[in-house]
């Protein structure tokens, strides 16, 4: 009979079963996974930022709470769950629920493609309270609504807008027969973004870029990074912004407890700049 495997190894085998779970949503499989992982290692914080985003998904907020806490235990300055605490007290505070993640993750959906993926903030977003209800992965939709370009969540809620030279763009190529896959990168409550790419470029657009932004000199471009997803735990979405000289090496857009064993494959996303020239289409 062969000898079982260190506990070392089953626990990396149950983090990457669990990560799988998560970006699959089944939440309730995650949640399993994550406690058996702390059954063998109970100080694992990740495995608690895991369990913890599976039980607010779930709506068991009082113990997604205690998770988070039992994390900030461990680790005061937990970036991962000192933002995920304060969703659940926004949520607790207004007796709401959380909208379900059902969506299943495609994991290098956003990965860079020249000129047509962009990270994009949203203007005039939605009260926290609001933004709260929907977690980073979960796939919205743009909506042209009196010349601007809504982002709507799918049980359409209003989370915000984007900026308007941007969404003149993307309204005219959206009209002229593009696609766009959109979701949420990062729900703050102050600054919620999201991520577009495009998925289809229509003959009449074929000399047009969804996100001229991209092609900015160094010197201009802000830029963000992400390893593989923008999903990975045990980092913090503050580094999203780089400006020129700083190191971006293992910076990533977001991070809200689904894990860190995603494939590690850094890429450059452009993020529209307000008041950089999003009208050029060269």
């Amino acid at each position: 009979m062969a000898a079982p495997a260190p506990a070392g190894i089953r626990t990396r085998i149950l983090a990457d079963q669990a990560v799988l779970a998560a970006l699959d949503a089944d939440w309730a499989k995650a949640n399993d996974l994550n406690q058996k992982i702390l059954s063998l290692t109970p100080d694992d914080v990740e495995a608690r930022n895991r369990m913890g985003r599976a039980l607010l998904e779930t709506g068991k907020l009082d113990e997604a709470r205690a998770s988070f806490a039992e994390v900030l235990k461990l680790e005061p300055n937990n970036s991962i769950a000192i933002r995920n605490a304060a969703r659940v007290a926004q949520l607790q505070e207004h007796k709401l629920k959380p909208n379900v993640t059902k969506s299943k993750t495609q994991p290098r959906l956003f990965i860079e493609d020249m000129g047509k993926t962009g990270i994009l903030r949203l203007i005039n977003p939605a009260p926290p309270h609001v933004v709260a209800r929907y977690s980073p992965g979960a796939e919205v939709e743009l909506r042209e609504r009196d010349g601007l370009l809504a982002v709507h969540a799918r049980d359409n809620e209003l989370l915000g807008f984007l900026n308007p030279k941007v969404g003149r763009r993307l309204i005219d190529l959206l009209r002229t027969g593009n696609q766009y896959v959109v979701a949420i990168v990062s729900n703050d409550q102050v600054n919620p973004r999201i991520a577009i790419r495009e998925t289809y470029q229509s003959a009449e657009n074929a000399n047009r870029v969804s996100f001229p932004g991209h092609h900015r000199t160094s010197d201009t471009k802000e830029r963000a990074y992400i390893k593989g997803t923008f999903f990975r735990a045990g980092r913090d979405d503050q580094d999203e912004e780089l400006g020129e000289g700083e190191d971006a090496e293992g910076a990533v857009v977001a991070d809200e407890g689904l894990g860190e064993d995603v494939d590690a494959v850094e890429q450059p996303l452009a993020i529209e700049d307000d008041d950089g020239d999003d009208e050029a289409e060269e």
